[in-house]
């Protein structure tokens, strides 16, 4: 994402990385991988929980996922890694 981030950009299109780490070592990871796009803390679970990311084996742990949202809120892609 981060290699592609200005091509995406110039196709009209924003990438979002949401994590439930605190502000500060959002802070650090965004700093220490000189990420150009927007990272937001979600320490509380409200964006992640209704994407249903949770891995159903291992309540409380959340995996890597990957969504493509239209402007309207539709998901059109989506990958769980």
């Amino acid at each position: 994402m981060q290699d592609n981030y200005d091509r995406i950009k110039a196709d009209n299109a924003e990438i979002f990385a949401i994590s439930v780490e605190s502000i500060n070592r959002i802070r650090l990871t965004v700093q220490n991988n000189k990420l150009k796009f927007p990272v937001l803390s979600d320490t509380e679970l409200e964006a992640v929980i209704p994407f249903n990311v949770e891995f159903e084996e291992n309540a409380g742990v959340l995996r890597p996922a990957t969504f493509l949202i239209e402007s309207d809120g539709t998901i059109v892609w989506k990958s769980l890694d």
